[in-house]
């Protein structure tokens, strides 16, 4: 899955950011990426454990990304029928 290879390169500021924090990336997967004006949002499946929401600036490359962790079954109540399908490939293939 391409995303975790983006997230596994060392040279993509994403993983360098995870890394920095304390993340693991190895199994980890972008379910889904909004880029907005100021921003950069990532949703992310570390580990198959936990979602994970980063904020990235865009504007200001000194300020601290925002990091905020939702418990994988928290974030499944009320998902779409599609994100589940996305959430059960990224378990499946992280558990791998």
């Amino acid at each position: 899955m391409a995303s975790n290879r983006v997230l596994n390169n060392s040279d993509e500021p994403l993983n360098n950011t995870l890394v920095k924090a304390g993340y693991e990336v190895k199994n980890s997967y972008v379910l889904n990426h909004i880029p907005e004006q100021c921003e950069d949002i990532y949703i992310l499946l570390i580990s198959g454990t936990f979602i994970l929401t980063v904020e990235t600036s865009k504007l200001d490359l000194t300020q601290k990304p925002l990091f905020e962790q939702t418990p994988l079954k928290q974030y499944l109540l009320g998902l779409s029928k599609r994100h589940q399908i996305q959430i059960t490939v990224a378990l499946d293939l992280a558990s791998a």
